[in-house]
């Protein structure tokens, strides 16, 4: 019974104007408070993505360097390498198509050629490369003739799906395409941007002199680089903010009960002081 009668005073503070009016002010403010905590959360993750975009951006528009020195044949790509500008000197010799993609929304065909590198540590190996795209179904340009520098970002290989024959595949991935051009090879590939036929004379260093990158002659659009890794961007500023609204929150909330407690306490004071009273007055009018 005495528990009940606890109860009880706790539920009558609760429900008196002064903390129904309270609680409603302060539920409101913590709402507020968690409204603004979900803002900070998707700033931080906005925030980190665009830091992430930004970052790729940057590493697109480096200036390319020879392949060999980015990545090697027979060597597993990195984040370090992904998305990196680089140049290598060779001949086409193959191509196929990469069929059911898209472009800008249209239904595409990529042009996957073989590339045998002419000079460098890998001279002899081949060279996945993505040369640019047709829309889906539409011939292929013929292979260039002649050696010839292409510049390209190196991208991750994609997951091996089967169906590759002598004219199309459904991947581009370089441990299908080594059962067909043989080893050793790149084990991502290049998405060109730019080629320069004429870039024949090295430097000491076996370095093109003075190549800047064109244009396809024969009017290859080229295919968008790789995007960026879908990793998980965040910035900590803006979580550490979020982190604090929802304290902020709580606290609210932690507020009206401190309240209440103190009314409840207040409450059972005046009972117990009205009782003594009470049992004073009894005694005294029993004398």
């Amino acid at each position: 019974m005495e528990t009940d009668g606890r109860t009880n005073i706790w539920v009558r503070e609760a429900l008196t104007p002064r903390m129904i009016v309270l609680f409603i002010v302060l539920v409101l403010a913590a709402a507020v408070c968690i409204r603004l905590g979900y803002w900070q959360l998707e700033r931080a993750t906005s925030r980190g993505a665009d830091r992430v975009i930004a970052q790729h951006e940057e590493r697109l528009g480096e200036p390319a360097q020879a392949m060999h020195d980015v990545l090697r044949l027979q060597t597993t790509m990195t984040s370090e390498e992904y998305a990196r500008p680089v140049y290598a000197t060779g001949t086409f010799v193959d191509q196929l198509r990469v069929i059911d993609r898209s472009v800008g929304g249209e239904a595409a065909d990529l042009i996957l050629a073989q590339f045998v590198l002419s000079d460098g540590p890998d001279a002899g190996g081949s060279v996945p490369v993505v040369r640019g795209w047709v829309p889906a179904g539409q011939d292929l340009p013929p292979i260039p003739d002649g050696e010839q520098t292409i510049f390209g970002h190196l991208a991750d290989p994609e997951d091996s799906i089967g169906g590759l024959t002598e004219t199309t595949a459904l991947s581009v991935s370089a441990a299908e395409l080594v059962n067909a051009w043989g080893g050793p090879i790149l084990s991502g590939y290049i998405v060109e941007f730019g080629v320069d036929e004429d870039a024949a004379e090295l430097d000491a260093a076996g370095n093109p002199i003075d190549v800047e990158p064109q244009e396809a002659s024969d009017g290859v659009r080229h295919a968008p680089p790789p995007g960026p890794i879908e990793e998980g961007g965040f910035n900590l500023q803006n979580a550490a903010y979020a982190v604090e609204w929802v304290i902020f929150a709580g606290f609210a909330l932690f507020i009206w009960f401190r309240v209440l407690r103190g009314a409840v306490l207040r409450r059972r004071e005046d009972e117990m002081l009205e009782e003594w009273a009470d049992e004073l007055a009894e005694r005294q009018s029993r004398h």
